[in-house]
């Protein structure tokens, strides 16, 4: 009995490691918050956002740039947009799955960029991930 319950708890704690990305906020925005990246495989990830609330509640774009927050490139993956989440008093929430390794997007620079709903060539927050 012991050995199957230590059997269990080992192969509970060797599960999907997830990674922590801070989005911090730009332009002003106030949306800072974190972005949680999930390994699905080896050539997929959950991507999960959650910043602070926007002074427009709109859907908010986000993407997976190459680059980093300020130098910022060709986009990677785009992401399920940004929208107000009751359940979290109305912080801005989304969760994507992308066709993207996580050990692939932790090995080259890439950065996790959302715009502002009235301009989308305008950030609003950024998180590089490492």
């Amino acid at each position: 009995m012991r050995l199957s319950v230590l059997m269990v708890l080992g192969l509970t704690a060797c599960g999907p490691q997830s990674v922590r990305v801070v989005m911090n906020a730009e332009n002003n925005s106030g949306q800072a918050g974190f972005a949680t990246l999930t390994p699905l495989g080896a050539a997929r990830t959950r991507v999960e956002v959650d910043i602070a609330p926007s002074n427009d509640s709109r859907p908010q774009a986000a993407h997976v740039h190459e680059g980093r927050c300020g130098q910022i490139g060709p986009v990677k993956a785009g992401l399920t947009e940004l929208k107000p989440d009751a359940a979290k008093q109305g912080r801005f929430t989304s969760s994507t799955e992308v066709a993207v390794g996580l050990a692939e997007l932790q090995r080259a620079e890439f950065a996790i960029n959302v715009h502002d709903a009235r301009d989308f060539s305008l950030y609003v927050s950024c998180g590089e991930i490492k």
